[in-house]
């Protein structure tokens, strides 16, 4: 009887999601002005990766609409705070391997800020509270991303696209 191989299938990790694990062998995201966050274990071979849209919630007074995004991991704060959640139920979170990508300038404004500069900030200033320093950095530019983790050796794949700027 022969053995027939499991293949471990690519999952793609959309604007406002996340992933932990080792159930898939690919995880695969494509980044705008948006950043991800890869952690990936070298020994344990578990990874994950995030993918959150806006450094922080809309500013608002509607109660009940703060309260529907608690958890919501289209911002910063929820989506890393999983991820944070997810690493230490493996390991201590200095033994993964951390990457930060994306947060590119879409568009061209006249402001000293855009949304991707401060997604990119924000995931800066946490990684400096949790005191983490990540191994690969690919952030920022007028580019969009192509970006894959390979969880069973932690390879990172990642592709620039430049955008058109008329």
């Amino acid at each position: 009887m022969a053995v027939v191989p499991i293949i471990k299938p690519l999952h793609s990790i959309h604007p406002g999601e996340w992933y932990f694990g080792a159930e898939f062998e690919r995880l695969h995201t494509v980044l705008g002005s948006c950043v991800a966050l890869t952690a990936w274990h070298p020994s344990l071979k578990v990874g994950g990766m995030c993918h959150y849209l806006l450094a922080r919630e809309p500013n608002t007074k509607d109660a009940q609409r703060r309260s529907m995004t608690r958890g919501d991991c289209r911002y910063a704060i929820n989506a890393l705070e999983q991820m944070k959640k997810s690493m230490q139920t493996y390991d201590e979170m200095s033994e993964f391997q951390l990457g930060i990508f994306g947060g590119g300038d879409m568009f061209a404004y006249t402001t000293p800020t855009s949304i991707g500069f401060d997604n990119i900030a924000f995931v800066r200033q946490w990684l400096m509270r949790e005191k983490l320093q990540p191994l690969h950095v690919d952030v920022g530019g007028s580019i969009s991303r192509s970006l894959m983790l390979v969880i069973p050796t932690g390879d990172i794949q990642l592709k620039h696209y430049v955008m058109n700027q008329a």
